[in-house]
């Protein structure tokens, strides 16, 4: 049998844990967390948690993002009001929740990108809020995360000569 090429191997989270450079991502979100106790909280549940693939990939994307940013603000990143946004629930077990409290993440959901795929208000666009909110912390924030640097990306270009 010939051997697997690099790319097919599953690497030890040790090897991938080694590459997350949390100060990275702490700083990257800091114009939208400005408290250090929710940006911690934010950046742990994207890179300390869940499986070691998403933890890395979280982290890839996000700094990719990261140096996009850097390259259109040219060094000028401070925090752009970013319009309308949609608080992101915490999907706690049956047995943790309350309903007289509903627990909501840091950091929220920009929706104005949104509406350049689907017009607010229309089962489209829930659908969008609600796939790019739910499943556990690390899918769900580095989801808001990444619109969160793509909807700054989006402020900061020139707008289309269609728009």
């Amino acid at each position: 049998m010939p051997p697997r090429p690099p790319h097919d191997r599953h690497l030890p989270s040790s090897a991938i844990s080694r590459f997350v450079d949390t100060a990275r991502i702490e700083a990257l979100l800091a114009p939208y967390l400005p408290a250090p106790q929710e940006r911690a909280f934010v950046v742990r549940c994207v890179l300390g948690e869940g499986p070691a693939h998403h933890r890395g990939a979280n982290y890839v994307l996000l700094s990719l993002l990261g140096l996009v940013l850097e390259r259109v603000a040219r060094g000028d990143r401070e925090a752009l009001d970013l319009g309308a946004s949609q608080e992101v629930p915490m999907r706690l077990p049956p047995h943790l929740a309350r309903r007289d409290d509903a627990p909501s993440y840091p950091l929220p959901l920009p929706t104005a990108p949104l509406e350049f795929l689907a017009r607010k208000g229309t089962r489209d666009f829930d659908a969008m809020v609600d796939c790019l909110t739910d499943g556990p912390p690390q899918h769900a924030l580095a989801n808001v995360a990444m619109v969160t640097l793509l909807t700054e990306l989006l402020a900061r270009l020139p707008e289309s000569p269609e728009e």
